[in-house]
């Protein structure tokens, strides 16, 4: 490769690459510059990204050609114009190829998934996207990705800010998207009934999730039997209740670790863990690094 085509190489990887990405086994830590929480940056060279999962949401947005994404071994092929959003802490692996060219976005989204409306939809929020449909939300919501990406770009006053609002409204748009396809409850159709319920459950573990909650419990408020609950939660959300549970008190627990310096029992008990061994072992296994380490590497207290 001659001197300047590598010169150009470099320019084009290098434009809108700030911060750096650091892996430790499949585990990828993502850090930012300027004290934002969001990472955009463009690429038209063919490159493949192994496995891992990081904390931020990743969106791709495919300007030319295909990037092929693999989600937990389903395959995601994603062409010109089309959109894919990947959840936190999901294993995914990309491929791009010649002629393709591509942004993507990374982002912390603690805080969005903190607000009332976007939190009672939590577990719909924690599966991948793929729009591709050319529906209203599919063209607003790349709208919404452009004008974050212009943000970024000139960084101006208030710039993160401006960011994480198109991102919010991506969110908004999601969620408007999700609702206005559940239909009135009908004695016919018992698995739209069955989705207000899940998504009632879902607020109520949100509301309640410091306590010790079981399986058995949760099931009786929602008014089914222990294993109708179970098959119909999996079903309605892709996790069981333990793993939904789980996440949600790591989101909580994450959240304390980032934006507080208080103690680790506290933490702990905070986020409905009850001890800190506990709390140490679950965050080590699913996170992949100590809860005193998360901190270390995230934290802005």
């Amino acid at each position: 490769m001659s001197q300047m085509r590598s010169a150009e190489v470099s320019a084009r990887a290098a434009r809108y690459e700030d911060g750096f990405r650091v892996l430790q086994g499949r585990r990828e830590y993502v850090t930012y510059l300027d004290d934002s929480s969001i990472r955009i940056w463009y690429s038209d060279i063919p490159w493949r990204y192994e496995t891992h999962d990081h904390s931020a949401v990743e969106i791709l947005l495919t300007l030319e050609g295909m990037v092929t994404y693999t989600i937990e071994d389903k395959i995601y092929q994603v062409r010109k114009g089309e959109i894919l959003i990947v959840p936190p802490d999901t294993l995914h692996s990309l491929t791009m190829g010649e002629g393709s060219s591509r942004y993507l976005f990374l982002f912390e989204s603690d805080a969005i998934m903190t607000m009332r409306d976007i939190k009672s939809m939590a577990m719909y929020f924690h599966k991948p996207f793929h729009l591709r449909d050319g529906s209203d939300a599919h063209v607003r919501i790349r709208e919404l990705l452009l004008r974050a990406r212009e943000a970024y770009e000139k960084r101006e006053m208030m710039w993160n800010t401006m960011c994480y609002s198109c991102i919010l409204r991506v969110y908004a748009t999601l969620g408007q998207r999700y609702l206005s396809g559940i239909k009135p409850r009908t004695g016919d159709n018992m698995r739209n009934m069955d989705s207000e319920v899940i998504n009632a459950v879902m607020t109520y573990i949100n509301n309640h999730y410091r306590e010790e909650l079981s399986l058995e419990d949760v099931a009786k408020f929602a008014g089914f039997s222990r294993y109708y609950f179970s098959r119909s939660f999996k079903r309605q959300t892709g996790y069981s209740f333990k793993d939904y549970l789980c996440q949600k008190r790591l989101q909580v627990a994450m959240d304390l670790l980032i934006r507080t310096n208080r103690s680790m029992r506290d933490v702990a008990i905070e986020s409905g863990f009850g001890s800190v061994a506990t709390f140490n072992r679950v965050f080590r296994e699913k996170k992949g690094c100590t809860p005193t380490q998360y901190r270390a590497i995230y934290g802005t207290y």
